[in-house]
Order: structure tokens, then sequence, then C-alpha cells
């Protein structure tokens, strides 16, 4: 915008704001300009695109899940998922953590929250 902004200043011309993608090269600017500034501008030419043979497939290998709620696999995840499940549980007692990492009172322990979506170990 800015180059075409410029050139409209400097010509006194009325350019369109898509002059760089009609013209995608200094010297198709260039003719154009030349070609309006002789009063003999044609419409803009047309740009013929080929179209990307795409050969190069993503293809997945592997997934693996560890999530809240014994998701384990990629379709319990969906399942979880698709039927709303909440995998928020309590603070787990058996993961052999110290006793003061979580205490009700905000400032007695290390954690503030004791709901979350633990993952199982």
């Amino acid at each position: 915008m800015e180059l075409r902004n410029e050139i409209s200043a400097a010509t006194g011309l009325r350019l369109p704001a898509t002059l760089i993608f009609d013209y995608p090269t200094a010297l198709a600017v260039a003719h154009h300009l030349d070609e309006t500034l002789a009063g003999t501008a044609a419409d803009p030419p047309v740009v013929e695109t080929v179209a990307r043979v795409d050969d190069d497939p993503i293809v997945i290998v592997a997934m693996a899940c560890r999530y809240p709620g014994g998701v384990a696999s990629p379709e319990e995840l969906w399942r979880l998922v698709a039927d709303g499940v909440d995998a928020i549980a309590e603070f787990p007692t058996t993961r052999g953590w110290d006793g003061d990492l979580y205490h009700p009172e905000p400032g007695k322990g290390r954690e503030v929250l004791r709901p979350r979506g633990w993952v199982p170990s």
C-alpha cells in the first residue's frame, strides 16, 4: 500500500489497492504506469496459476496420550470429550508426596487447588 501511495503521489494517478497483485513485478508496474500515463492502459493481465500437486502426504505414525480420567489412547480421549466426561479429581493421596503439599487453608500448603485434572501415576 505504501508503494502504491507513493507512486500515486508522484504521478498524480489514482491506482488500485491491488496494484502489486495485478502487476507483480517492477517491470509490469512500470509498463502499466507507462500505458496509464499515455492513455492506452488496458485491464490488468490475467495471471494464470498452476495447481500444485501435493504428493508429500502427512502421515501420523504414532500418538500417545496420558490425560486425566484414565485416558490412555486417542480413542479414549475423543470418547471422554464426546461424552462430556468431567475428568477433574481430588488431590491424590497415593503418590507418596509430603503431607504439607496441600492444605485446605491458604498459605499452609504449597498447592492451592485441590481438585484438578490429575494424570494417573
